[in-house]
């Protein structure tokens, strides 16, 4: 397929946009093309104005259509649904007597909710193989302001051209669906190599070559440097399976431990019989183990503390082990063979499928973006991440675990990073209530502070907030029953007075009403 066939655009401001699609709708148009632009971030009317102002001369008018109408807005995400509405859409353009459909979507549409966010890529495959048999070309429109790095890069891995002011370019670091999504290492590797010269790769895999193992064993994923690394949150780089062609799982640590398939089925953890609290425990710990994984000693005595013996316990591990690597790979016959699960000289490892996505490292990327964007007195785009953030936090960092593994200070795995995260949210809510402060919704400045309130009352930002919320609202006798608010939580729950700040920003506000 030609790499015109799917682009994607990087902008910043709506102009640049304006200026990148005028001349792609203008080429598609004097093809006979019919042009949809799907909009998620920007007004109607602004894009009607903004780019058949600069289609000279004047092509006809394309359709501006909102991305809900094509159900990208669902929240029972459904990609299949979404490429049945697209292909409709491109029999629709041939009925009307036009040559094909050219299609523009605002990638925000992605951010609206968790799903969106996670299954990214999926779409975007699904998407890329949709045009290779139809005759629908695609353009996808990326905010490089409020999009977080990890999506940035698939969406480089998703499309084979990029648009940009300088021109149309081939994009070298494109994989296609088949390669990119079902985390075949060896096929990404071929495609590349093919890329720069067919000959050299046709000479590095011999005929008759023995296939590659199914996973990288630790000694080898470590020299090899098979693994990725969540670029700030402190969430251990975990190993990288090959996987003999696994597809990437989505896992979800926020609120209940969730792992996805490929497919969307849910890994169910007791596959087996067994303790399926330990199984999910046990993938829960060596998930944030990563690299390092854990010795037999280690869990055992984070899951057996009060193991009669050694060998109880470990005879414990075994089966635990043993029904771990079932649920994951229920199809095995031996559980031995799992690439997932690995054992080096009693020291354990999880490897995950090649690009496993997991939501803590994107939470954290969309609130550190928010905060940048509020710092440029950005809202608009700084709310788009907020929001963002806010679809992936479904509670506590691994809120179903129990408390005994959990929260053992002396074996501190996850209760630092749990309450670590927490503060994060906490203060993304207090952002937008502020950001909703400053656009006049009260109603829903004042939600999102009582949201921090249920789960921390002695927040100090957040009854700062709910301050100024009353202040801008005309409400002294609100404002003052706050700040006795805050006094009283601060003194009974953490024994103190309110910071200087708060005491300061109290006196300034009551003194101008």
């Amino acid at each position: 397929m030609p790499f015109k066939q799917h682009l994607c655009i990087f902008y910043e401001r709506a102009d640049e946009l304006w200026s990148l699609c005028a001349p792609l709708i203008q080429d598609h148009a004097d093809a006979g093309f019919k042009w949809l632009y799907v909009v998620d971030e920007h007004d109607f009317q602004d894009i009607k104005s903004g780019i058949e102002s600069r289609l000279h001369p004047p092509r006809p008018p394309g359709e501006v259509v909102n991305a809900g109408v094509l159900s990208l807005l669902d929240t029972h995400f459904s990609v299949d649904t979404i490429i049945g509405q697209l292909r409709t859409q491109a029999k629709t353009a041939l009925q009307e007597g036009f040559s094909g459909l050219f299609l523009l979507t605002e990638m925000t549409w992605s951010l609206r909710t968790s799903f969106g966010v996670a299954y990214l890529s999926e779409y975007e495959g699904r998407l890329h193989e949709l045009l290779s048999s139809t005759s629908l070309r695609a353009a996808c429109l990326y905010n490089r302001r409020v999009f977080p790095e990890t999506m940035i890069l698939d969406a480089l891995r998703t499309h084979p051209g990029v648009h940009a002011a300088d021109g149309l370019h081939r994009n070298p670091h494109f994989l296609p669906p088949a390669a990119l999504l079902f985390g075949d290492v060896r096929a990404q590797l071929q495609y590349w190599l093919k890329a720069i010269s067919p000959a050299l790769a046709d000479s590095w895999y011999q005929d008759g070559e023995a296939p590659e193992p199914s996973y990288a064993t630790p000694s080898t994923a470590r020299s090899a440097n098979l693994a990725f690394k969540a670029p700030i949150y402190n969430l251990e780089a975990p190993l990288v399976a090959s996987n003999g062609g696994q597809q990437r799982w989505k896992i979800h640590c926020l609120g209940e431990l969730r792992v996805y398939r490929q497919d969307g089925t849910l890994v169910r953890w007791n596959t087996v019989h067994g303790a399926t609290l330990k199984t999910k425990t046990l993938f829960a710990y060596l998930l944030h183990r990563g690299q390092k994984g854990a010795t037999a000693e280690e869990i055992a005595d984070l899951l057996w503390p009060e193991a009669n013996s050694t060998g109880q316990s470990l005879n414990r591990l075994y089966h635990t082990v043993h029904c771990l690597r079932m649920a994951l790979n229920p199809e095995m016959t031996s559980s031995r063979a799992s690439p997932f699960v690995l054992n080096d000289d009693q020291h354990y490892f999880l490897a995950l499928p090649e690009g496993t996505w997991i939501d803590i490292p994107v939470f954290e990327q969309l609130c550190y973006k928010a905060e940048r964007l509020l710092r440029e007195d950005n809202d608009e785009e700084s709310l788009t991440c907020h929001l963002a953030a806010e679809s992936l936090y479904g509670g506590f960092l691994l809120a179903d675990i129990p408390v005994q593994y959990t929260e053992n200070v002396d074996k501190d795995w996850c209760w630092s990073r749990r309450y670590w995260l927490q503060e994060m949210y906490l203060k993304m809510l207090t952002y937008l209530a502020g950001t909703y402060r400053r656009r006049n919704d009260i109603p829903r400045a004042l939600s999102y502070c009582e949201k921090v309130f249920r789960i921390d009352p002695c927040s100090e930002r957040a009854h700062q907030e709910m301050m100024r919320i009353f202040h801008v609202s005309g409400r002294r006798d609100a404002l003052d029953r706050q700040y006795r608010l805050c006094l009283q939580a601060l003194e009974r729950y953490d024994g103190r007075v309110p910071s200087p700040a708060t005491q300061a920003l109290y006196q300034s506000l009551m003194a101008s009403l």
